[in-house]
């Protein structure tokens, strides 16, 4: 059984999603959402269309051959008569109970420090201990200026310190796995000694991931959603530490030679469920998951990830967003590399309000202040 929640975010969203289910979706449906489920097996599929006949659950499509419904639902009171649901309905009932409700953010005890989703969104404070990178290469490529870096970071709001040692920027070349840990290990090292931050390895690489983690790293965030090394996820579960798997498009060589998605949202959202499951198969169990935004998308694509960012959390993993000096702003506004901190601001509040329980950016206290003013007006 495959299971997509699809959030009817704009009617921009809402026409466009006419047109892909032939339909007519009514404007004020705003806000609610779309359930497209498949593969599921006949008893089920009669199961479920004779109870949604008896609620408001209203069917929108449906094709018993191929084991699919589209339905509308906007509450989890519409699923309350599932109590007596076959078992095969079970997972099917509990993502959309979970979903629905206030249900408690996971906390994750990573080596003595703790990941708390409660507290979102978290702040990702970006150090770039590289000569290259596309916004600050070269600033931060000392150890000791990238430590105190970091540190002044935290100061201002980071709960965690992302290190990085290859650009990713697009058309980048990769650089030797000894390079790599020659300019990441350090600061790590000497980092862990001065604060109980969180420190995540920004790497695809698995003896980096490994050496980092040895060095003091709580977590690998992986570009290629452990990819483009088979061994990253041997290293993750060993280490028991959470993932950050991310959607990309080909390598950051290549990303941007012409990118095209037939519906960015759909196609990122089932490589996650392949990868989730597959991890989640291998052991792997604490996954925070980051659509990639810029890593071989458009800008269209960039923007419709921010506006339907909602339908990842169905996921039920925490979603992670880094948009922080993309070139999607700077296309938009006309604003060069370091120019551009009141449009990344501006994507960050979107994404936190569109589901994101982490930022990554690297102007940590414009983002902290702007993120506490909206939490005051969320919670007034």
């Amino acid at each position: 059984m495959r299971v997509r929640a699809i959030h009817l975010s704009t009617k921009k969203r809402i026409r466009l999603l006419s047109q892909k289910f032939n339909l007519s979706l009514p404007d004020e449906w705003k806000g609610q959402f779309l359930f497209e489920v498949s593969r599921l097996e006949t008893g089920i599929f009669l199961w479920l269309k004779e109870l949604f006949t008896e609620t408001n659950l209203e069917i929108l499509k449906e094709d018993i051959r191929e084991g699919y419904l589209l339905f509308r639902s906007c509450r989890f009171d519409d699923f309350e008569r599932m109590k007596e649901a076959p078992e095969a309905v079970f997972e099917f009932v509990g993502r959309i109970r979970n979903f629905f409700k206030d249900e408690p953010q996971p906390i994750w005890e990573i080596n003595g420090r703790t990941l708390d989703f409660g507290k979102s969104p978290l702040i990702m404070g970006i150090l770039n201990v590289t000569p290259d990178s596309f916004s600050d290469g070269g600033r931060f490529n000392e150890p000791q200026s990238a430590i105190d870096h970091a540190l002044r970071m935290i100061e201002e709001g980071a709960e965690i310190i992302d290190v990085g040692g290859e650009s990713t920027r697009p058309g980048s070349e990769p650089v030797t796995e000894k390079e790599e840990l020659k300019r990441v290990i350090p600061v790590i090292e000497k980092l862990r000694t001065k604060t109980n931050a969180l420190i995540s390895i920004d790497t695809y690489k698995s003896r980096v991931a490994l050496k980092a983690l040895e060095a003091g790293a709580d977590i690998v965030n992986d570009i290629s959603g452990a990819q483009f090394d088979p061994e990253m996820v041997r290293v993750v579960k060993n280490a028991g530490c959470p993932i950050i798997i991310m959607h990309i498009k080909g390598t950051p060589r290549d990303m941007q030679k012409d990118p095209f998605y037939e519906d960015v949202v759909e196609e990122i959202y089932g490589y996650f469920e392949q990868r989730i499951e597959y991890l989640e198969n291998e052991g792997v169990k604490k996954i925070i998951i980051d659509p990639g935004i810029g890593f071989g998308k458009r800008v269209e694509d960039n923007l419709h990830l921010l506006r339907d960012l909602k339908d990842f959390t169905f996921l039920l993993k925490p979603v992670l967003a880094g948009t922080s000096r993309k070139s999607f702003i700077g296309k938009i506004l006309n604003r060069e590399v370091d120019e551009r901190l009141f449009g990344s601001v501006a994507t960050q509040i979107v994404a936190v309000q569109n589901g994101a329980k982490i930022v990554r950016v690297h102007d940590v206290r414009a983002t902290k202040d702007a993120l506490k003013l909206w939490q005051s007006i969320m919670d007034a």
